[in-house]
């Protein structure tokens, strides 16, 4: 008879912690604001127009396109934002745009110059309508 008192009481108690964890989950899933949803762990993802990616082939990322890139936005007439996210050890990072202050055409010909300056490098991609996680 103790045994059998002894593990309903032990299912009521794994049940109930069951519960619990699930509750506290659904809590601090993910929270939608526009182009952005919160993750658990401080992390948010954004959709971006465009992202300028620069990665490593142990020998670190093309720093003179990136330069150029970064030079580009940062002369440009409507001075377009950016988020620099950096994500590796060989100073592997992404430049993300939303480009908001522009236009459609005005995007389509920002994003055709940046491809231009890309070209050449196999370590420079251009990427569209892309999510990223940024930390907060």
């Amino acid at each position: 008879m103790k045994k059998i008192i002894l593990i309903l009481f032990a299912s009521c108690f794994v049940m109930l912690a069951n519960c619990q964890t699930k509750a506290k989950t659904k809590k601090t899933k993910g929270k939608q604001t526009g182009t952005e949803v919160t993750a658990t762990n401080g992390e948010v993802k954004i959709m971006y127009r465009v992202v300028a990616s620069f990665i490593s082939h142990a020998s670190g990322i093309d720093a003179q396109k990136f330069d150029a890139i970064e030079n580009f936005a940062k002369a440009h007439a409507k001075k377009p934002t950016y988020d620099l996210l950096a994500w590796g050890r060989e100073g592997e990072r992404d430049l993300c745009f939303h480009l908001k202050e522009l236009n459609k055409d005005e995007q389509k010909a920002f994003v055709e110059e940046l491809k231009k300056l890309a070209q050449g490098s196999d370590r420079v991609f251009i990427n569209e309508n892309t999510e990223r996680v940024k930390k907060q």
